[in-house]
C-alpha cells in the first residue's frame, strides 16, 4: 500500500535528532516500519522556530519506503498575518508540484488546515480517483474569530465566511472524515452536509510512549543551571506563548505561592507573548525557552504537576490537545483552565482538576503539595488514563489500520 500524508505545520524528522514528532510524524514512522510505502509532503518553513529548514525543494529518502517531500515556501513572523495566508497559498502550489512527480497513492490523509492545501488535496483525489481522508484537527475557521484582536473581529468575518464555504466544498469531495473528538467530527460532517458513515470516526491525538528517567544526576546536569532541584515541587508547562494560552492565572498563582520556596513553575517554549509574560513574572518562574525532547523528558520526569492554561475557546473545551496526552504519559496530574472534555476525563479518572482563576489554581497546587498520598495516587491514575486512551503506539496503529480499511473499501467499491 502506498500512503500519502499531507502534513504542514508539524516538526519534521530533519529538524534534529531530539525533535518531538507529532501525529503525522509518528504515523509516518510507524508506516515506515511496515512493508508499505509512505510519502510525507510538507514545507520548508518551521512554524515553531520561524526558520527555513532548506533553501529549495527537497525530496529526502529517510528509508527505502519512507519519502519526505519538502516544498520551499516563504515564511512569516506573526501567526495571524497576511504573510501567513500567502505562505499557505504557496504551500498548496508547491506541494501540488511535488505530488505530480510521484506515483498515484492508494489513500491520502490530510488535516483540515490550511484550507488552501486541503482544498488542493481533495481536488487531486477527485481527479485521480484516490480516497482522501480529512483529519479534523480543530474547529477552523470558527476559531479564527477567537484569536484575532477584538478590534479586527468584524473585519475578519468575511474572510471566515469565505474559508467556511471553501472547507464545505472541500469536505464534500472527501471520501471520509475523522476527528480528534466527537465534536470535531460532527463539525466536519455538518459542513459536508451528510450523515455519518461507517468510515467516519473519532481518532484522538496520541502521545509517544517515551522513556521517562529517574536519573537524578541527569536532571541536575540539565536543570541545575536554572536553580531547579529534584526535591522541588515543579509545576510544568511545555508549549508556547502564543494566543492559544492564557498565563494571567499562572502568574497570579505564582505570586500567591512565592513564600513556598520548594514550589517552582517551569514554563517552556517561545512565542509572541513571551517577553510580556517574563516582565510580569515573579522569581519562582523559570523560562528555559525552546527545549528539545531530551530536556522535556528530563523535566517531566521530575515534575509534580502539568499545567494546561488554554484560552476559553470551544476548540479546547471540546478536545484533548497534544499537551494533555504528553502530561499523562509522564504520570502528571493536570490542572486545566477550561471546562469540557479534558475536565471530564480528569474528574472521571481522578488525575487532575479544572481551575477558575489564579487564586483557585494556587489552591489546587497546594492541595497536591500538602497531600502527597493523594498526589501519588493521582499520578498513577494519570498514567492509567494515558494507557487507556492516549498511548501513541496504540493510537498510531489505530490510525494506520483505519487508512488500510479506507484503501481496501475504496478498491472494493470502485472495481
Amino acid at each position: 500500500m502506498n500512503i500519502w500524508i499531507i502534513g504542514v505545520g508539524e516538526p519534521l524528522p530533519i529538524d534534529g535528532e531530539s525533535t518531538r514528532l507529532r501525529r503525522v510524524g509518528n504515523l509516518a514512522n510507524f508506516i515506515s516500519n511496515t512493508e508499505n510505502e509512505v510519502h510525507w509532503f510538507s514545507v520548508s518553513f518551521d512554524h515553531y522556530k520561524k526558520i527555513q529548514r532548506v533553501s529549495q525543494d527537497e525530496d529526502i529518502l529517510l528509508k527505502k519506503n519512507y519519502h519526505l517531500h519538502v516544498s520551499f515556501v516563504n515564511g512569516y513572523k506573526k501567526n495571524v498575518s497576511v504573510k501567513r495566508i500567502i505562505h499557505h497559498q504557496e504551500a498548496a502550489k508547491g506541494i501540488r508540484k511535488l505530488m505530480s512527480s510521484e506515483k498515484k497513492p492508494d489513500v491520502i490523509l490530510a488535516g483540515n488546515t490550511p484550507i488552501e492545501v486541503i482544498k488542493m488535496v481533495a481536488k487531486y483525489g477527485k481527479q485521480e480517483q484516490v480516497p482522501v481522508v480529512v483529519d479534523m484537527r480543530d474547529l477552523w475557521p470558527e476559531i479564527f474569530v477567537e484569536v484575532v484582536p477584538k478590534g479586527m473581529k468584524k473585519l475578519i468575518l468575511p474572510y471566515v465566511a469565505l474559508c467556511r464555504r471553501s472547507l464545505r466544498n472541500t469536505l464534500k469531495n472527501a471520501y471520509s472524515i475523522i476527528g480528534l473528538s466527537e465534536v470535531f467530527l460532527q463539525y466536519g460532517l455538518n459542513l459536508s452536509g451528510r450523515e455519518r458513515k461507517l468510515l467516519d470516526r473519532v481518532i484522538p491525538i496520541g502521545y509517544p510512549n517515551f522513556e521517562y528517567s529517574s536519573d537524578e544526576a541527569n536532571f541536575e546536569e540539565k536543570w541545575g543551571t536554572y536553580k531547579l532541584s529534584k526535591d522541588d515541587f515543579i509545576v510544568a508547562f511545555t508549549g508556547n506563548f502564543g494566543r492559544q494560552f492564557d498565563f494571567d492565572s499562572v502568574l497570579e498563582a505564582a505570586m500567591l505561592l512565592k513564600k513556598e520556596k520548594n514550589i517552582k513553575f517551569v514554563l517552556c517554549g517561545t512565542g509572541e507573548n513571551m517577553d510580556l509574560i517574563m516582565q510580569r513574572s515573579p522569581d519562582n518562574i523559570v523560562f528555559p525557552g525552546w527545549i528539545e525532547k531530551d530536556m522535556i523528558t528530563s523535566l517531566l520526569s521530575f515534575s509534580s504537576v502539568g499545567i494546561a492554561p488554554y484560552v476559553d475557546s470551544i476548540n479546547y473545551k471540546t478536545n484533548t490537545p497534544n499537551k494533555f496526552g504528553e502530561y499523562l504519559s509522564a504520570s502528571l496530574p493536570i490542572l486545566v483552565s477550561v471546562t469540557g472534555s479534558m475536565e471530564d476525563l480528569l474528574s472521571e479518572f481522578q488525575c487532575g482538576f479544572h481551575y477558575k482563576d489564579g487564586k483557585d489554581l494556587s489552591k489546587k497546587i497546594l492541595k497536591y503539595y500538602n497531600n502527597r498520598n493523594m498526589h501519588e495516587e493521582n499520578k498513577r491514575n494519570a498514567r492509567f488514563l494515558y494507557e487507556e486512551k492516549f498511548n501513541g503506539d496504540k493510537v498510531t496503529k489505530q490510525l494506520f489500520d483505519y487508512l488500510s480499511l479506507v484503501s481496501d473499501t475504496y478498491k472494493q467499491n470502485n472495481h
